[in-house]
């Protein structure tokens, strides 16, 4: 497979996003750090993934199972950059996951 994977979300605000991942190597979660730019190169993020490693129910080649979500109340509607690096130490090794999120407004969730 090549790294990085393209994986596009789109999201009501307010909706959690969840995704799982199958790494082929054992990582711990402190090693890995996944946020949300409105545009690539901004320096502040405007948004973080909580991170969650595992080793348990493996498939096929996996060595772990990353986990990341995100609660998009955070985020304004509109489109974002995302992505998932590896890191050793304050130094960004490898971008496993990146791509697009599109936050719209809800209609019903506002209430009843």
């Amino acid at each position: 497979m090549k790294l990085p994977v393209l994986h596009n979300f789109n999201a009501i605000k307010g909706e959690v996003i969840s995704l799982s991942i199958g790494y082929n190597n054992v990582v711990a979660s402190e090693s890995l750090f996944a946020c949300v730019r409105k545009y690539s190169p901004d320096e502040e993020y405007k948004a973080k993934f909580d991170i969650d490693v595992s080793t348990d129910e493996l498939e096929n080649d996996e060595a772990s199972k990353i986990t990341l979500s995100l609660d998009t109340n955070a985020l304004a509607a509109g489109k974002y950059q995302w992505d998932l690096f590896i890191w050793n130490g304050d130094h960004p090794i490898k971008c496993l996951v990146k791509g697009q999120i599109t936050i719209v407004e809800g209609v019903s969730n506002r209430g009843k």
